[in-house]
């Protein structure tokens, strides 16, 4: 018998078991309570299991249990149903030394106490309202970055009780959290192999095995409300992701050393766990594995604490060391002085707006070479540049882009360089307030480059008409105050769209404003359209039977709009969770398809007539989007699944064909990647969010990397392609990077 099992047995099972007194200051063991009743039905009470476990209790009053050494299994076996390739090989693992683990996540009442702050969503006023049957202290704290977790750790160990009792806090390695969370088990979940949102919190449309559907709670709950574990640990399947101390490497498993394995040296992602409050159940099994960048924020996103007990005469943080070392910083300063080859602004088309000339993400570029040089590609020029997630844009060989700076004060800009030298040409700003808008690192919106005008919207509703050659002011607008635009929680992300005379907006106004336009030479409003908010998703124009329909995706509705008036013509009812409609719609053979994070794909078919709309088909399930734009091409669809990573699927039925297990852009809770189609042909230009720029082939046999290259650092934004270069833009500079 592995001493794995022996280990946990004589732990665990034992009937007699005599409670040592505990010689650490300050620690008094306590039985573990009962689990409170969910605040949701009769049918979600649990009841403790009947095995004692040595606990202790901290100054801070978190419950801890002794998780023993012992030896395990981590990872999946292939043939496991919901297997992915980064849970491959299952392999041997010792855990060498006990370790306590808090019982529960970290509660909102004690990171509020340590932290002196409580950036929860699920707090009173805040993404949705606690009831008055729910204390707030008592939900786990969630949208902490991995550095705060740290800290978090870092400020409880050094309290004086904590540094008297020996203790010293961090994240658990993934070994630890995997260990911990199977407590002696081999199966799927800790439950056995099959899991209902009766026995842990997540989307419960979705429960694994044969298990039957349940509830769906929509939001987290109060802490050990459903059965522990064997180890007496709860909510290790739902309720929050955890982040642990690893760096991800998909392959990692294939190299782990076998005895308390740190996880790999380098890498930007750091590891989460256990599922959350909306995943499926198959995103809460034991071996599944996700990950988020350390300073990435989400709902549903927590942690727990690993506590040893140390000498602290030696290194009070000898044991948080480690983790603590936060990621390289980016260079904020940056040498302008060209490095690589000049740019040729003739070799191909320009980038004028969001997605390209034609705005459906495709661009005839010069035939580019592989493979590509060893050495990398070196930029032809690069220029400091503030936070913002905004496109580029390039027209008669001018650079825009907008970006935030919060010093002196908190400004956004739109920015002008000369395309071939980054000579700066000119820059217009205005001061914004940023307050309620998550992820506030800038603009998030493409210029859009008209008639020699460019058209900017900000995230917080500043509309702007500038001359493209000078920034000279034709026009500008308040949206927010001027017209009460109702900004979501995200900011304004739609970017500006020209009809004819008109510059279309999304921008949620009041009333009856969620979509509107304006004279392109004025700035008169023209029209404004439909009661519903804003979502994200930049609004297209398609033809069909001779007109012009705009189509867009608010987060309750697609919608077919004439764009000269904003005539409603067809409505199609998709209400998609926290308004996230965010990539855009595209339209091709007669179908007009969009693709939520949480909510899944539809597809709704256009018929003869104007008001003729009716869903085709929809996957909710298996084809998840979330901020890439998907391609067509020859009646296939490519877009980034936020589990699978790059899918293939057919158009007309929306049978998936393949995906690459996340090999295009790291796995982790927002991938993201822009895809581009290069000229008439299945190759593809790409660049992910770690920066690399790659040159694929994709088509319905599966996809083909050519040739990879970083050429910047973390980035979320859309490039620009044009003449010969790609223009890529970070939160901290801009580059042009020559195309082999």
């Amino acid at each position: 018998m592995p001493h794995f099992i022996v280990n946990a047995l004589t732990v665990l099972r034992c009937t007699a078991i005599v409670w040592a007194t505990l010689t650490l200051s300050g620690c008094s063991p306590q039985p573990p309570q009962p689990p409170p009743t969910p605040q949701v039905s009769e049918s979600t009470a649990q009841t403790t299991q009947s095995v004692k476990h040595e606990v202790v209790t901290n100054s801070l009053g978190m419950k801890l249990v002794r998780i023993p050494a012992g030896e395990f299994d981590m990872g999946s076996a292939a043939g496991d149903p919901g297997i992915l390739e980064d849970e491959l090989p299952r392999h041997k693992v010792r855990i060498t030394r006990s370790f306590f683990m808090g019982m529960h996540e970290v509660t909102q009442g004690e990171f509020a106490a340590v932290m002196q702050t409580n950036p929860s969503s699920f707090q009173k006023g805040r993404l949705l309202p606690a009831t008055e049957t729910v204390d707030p202290a008592r939900l786990p704290v969630d949208g902490i970055t991995w550095h705060q977790a740290v800290e978090f750790c870092r400020k409880l160990s050094d309290t004086k009780a904590e540094q008297e009792s020996g203790r010293v806090y961090r994240l658990p390695t993934e070994a630890e959290w995997e260990y911990a969370c199977r407590a002696g088990t081999t199966t799927t979940f800790h439950f056995g192999d099959t899991l209902s949102s009766t026995q842990a919190n997540f989307n419960g449309a979705y429960p694994f095995g044969s298990a039957e559907q349940g509830p769906f709670l929509n939001r987290t709950q109060i802490v050990g409300s459903y059965a522990p574990n064997a180890f007496g640990l709860h909510d290790m399947h739902g309720n929050l992701f955890e982040w642990c101390a690893d760096r991800l490497d998909r392959r990692y498993y294939h190299s782990s050393p076998t005895d308390d394995p740190p996880g790999p040296e380098g890498g930007r992602y750091r590891v989460i766990r256990g599922g959350d409050w909306y995943s499926d159940a198959r995103d809460c099994r034991s071996a599944f594995r996700y990950s988020d960048v350390p300073e990435g924020t989400f709902y549903a996103l927590g942690f727990r604490v690993v506590c040893d007990v140390v000498d602290r005469s030696a290194s009070p943080t000898k044991a948080v060391a480690k983790q603590t070392v936060k990621q390289p910083s980016t260079t904020k300063s940056v040498a302008p002085i060209p490095s690589g080859p000049t740019p040729a602004p003739t070799s191909g088309e320009e980038w004028p707006r969001w997605r390209g000339l034609r705005g459906d993400g495709t661009w005839n570029g010069p035939k580019l070479a592989t493979p590509w040089p060893k050495q990398g590609l070196s930029p032809a020029w690069t220029r400091e540049l503030g936070g913002g997630y905004g496109g580029v844009s390039v027209a008669a060989g001018r650079v825009y882009v907008m970006d935030r700076q919060r010093e002196p004060q908190s400004i956004e800009r739109v920015l002008c360089f000369e395309g071939v030298t980054g000579k700066p040409l000119w820059t217009h700003h205005y001061p914004v307030d940023y307050q309620g808008v998550a992820y506030d690192n800038g603009p998030r919106c493409t210029p859009t480059v008209h008639s020699n005008r460019v058209y900017t919207l900000g995230a917080v509703g500043h509309l702007t008409c500038l001359d493209a050659a000078s920034g000279e002011v034709y026009w500008s607008k308040n949206l927010a105050k001027d017209r009460a635009a109702r900004i979501p929680l995200w900011g304004l992300s739609a970017s500006p769209l020209i009809f004819e005379q008109l510059v279309i907006v999304h921008a949620g106004l009041e009333p009856d404003g969620c979509y509107a336009a304006f004279d392109l030479i004025t700035g008169e409003e023209r029209w404004h359209s439909l009661p519903e908010a804003a979502g994200y998703a930049t609004p297209i124009l398609i033809e069909r039977n001779g007109s012009t329909e705009l189509v867009g995706w608010t987060p309750n509705h697609v919608r077919g709009l004439k764009p000269k008036t904003g005539e409603l013509l067809w409505s199609i009812p998709f209400e998609v969770n926290y308004g996230t409609a965010i990539a855009d719609p595209i339209f091709h053979d007669g179908l007009v398809l969009v693709s939520s994070y949480y909510d899944g794909t539809k597809a709704i078919r256009l018929g003869a007539t104007p008001g003729e709309a009716d869903v085709a088909w929809e996957d909710r399930r298996n084809l998840r989007a979330l901020m890439a734009q998907p391609l067509y091409r020859d009646g296939h669809v490519y877009l980034i699944d936020k589990r699978h990573g790059l899918t293939c699927l057919e158009l007309k039925t929306g049978k998936k064909l393949w995906d690459d297990q996340n090999q295009l852009t790291p796995k982790g809770r927002n991938p993201q990647a822009t895809l581009v189609w290069l000229n008439a042909e299945d190759r593809a230009i790409v660049l992910n969010s770690d920066g690399d720029l790659i040159l694929a082939r994709f088509n319905p046999q599966g996809p083909a990397e050519e040739a990879r290259a970083n050429i910047i650092d973390q980035t979320w934004a859309h490039p620009a392609y044009a003449g010969n270069c790609v223009y890529a833009r970070s939160d901290t500079k801009l580059v042009c990077v020559v195309l082999p």
